[in-house]
């Protein structure tokens, strides 16, 4: 799924999350994954933009 300038692949065990401009990325896995999937689904109830989400969750800082 592409959401402005991020692309996010849910592989059903992990998250991959990348960002299009600087290439960077990163990767959840596990339990991990299952909260971030959570999380972002709370978020889209409330109308929060991906890249709002990640700030908030501080998932911005695993880009590498």
């Amino acid at each position: 799924m592409t959401i402005g300038g991020y692309t996010m692949k849910d592989r059903g065990f992990a998250i991959e999350v990348s960002q299009y401009e600087s290439g960077w990325s990163f990767l959840v896995q596990g339990d991990d994954a299952n909260q971030f999937r959570n999380e972002w689904e709370t978020a889209q109830k409330y109308g929060s933009s991906f890249g709002t989400f990640l700030n908030d969750h501080e998932y911005n800082t695993l880009f590498q």
